[in-house]
């Protein structure tokens, strides 16, 4: 995991992704009631970290579509459910003293860190050039690997 190798939105997806589960663990750890719907950041946290350093970790392996596509619905996915879970925090306020500090804590470092994950996978999305690259479509812009090259033409076609 080479960190300098990574553009400014694949370093952001890897802080949220760290927030997220370093948020998860805390909830689970300060509650007896659990992280609740953390985990699923949790799970997407892990997905956005093995899309920004597989190619790193095997570059011949391909990611099934483009870097940023990937990280838009990893971190989209965690970044509604970050919004879902600050709309059942709010809630959870008056019930703090009884929760304990750690719980909380934990809830709102994940809520940050899904919604940083989020921010991340748009942005990189964006800098792609904002088109959905999904599928076996051929390889995209850092979708981990550059393919085969094109076939040469056939001798005496004209070359273009």
């Amino acid at each position: 995991m080479d960190f300098s190798k990574l553009n400014g939105n694949e370093r952001l997806a890897v802080y949220g992704a760290a927030a997220s589960i370093v948020g998860a663990i805390l909830a689970q750890i300060g509650s007896i009631y659990g992280a609740g719907g953390l985990w699923l950041s949790f799970i997407l946290a892990l997905a956005m970290i093995a899309i920004v350093f597989l190619p790193q970790w095997s570059p011949q392996t391909t990611l099934p579509g483009s870097k940023g596509s990937l990280m838009l619905i990893v971190g989209g996915i965690a970044a509604v459910g970050a919004l879902l879970g600050l709309l059942a925090i709010l809630g959870a306020l008056a019930l703090f003293a009884l929760y304990g500090g750690l719980w909380f804590v934990g809830i709102v470092i994940g809520i940050i860190g899904g919604l940083v994950m989020g921010w991340a996978g748009w942005q990189e999305f964006q800098a792609e050039g904002g088109k959905f690259q999904i599928g076996s479509g051929g390889p995209g812009p850092g979708s981990g690997g550059g393919g085969a090259p094109p076939p040469p033409p056939p001798p005496g076609a004209p070359s273009s």
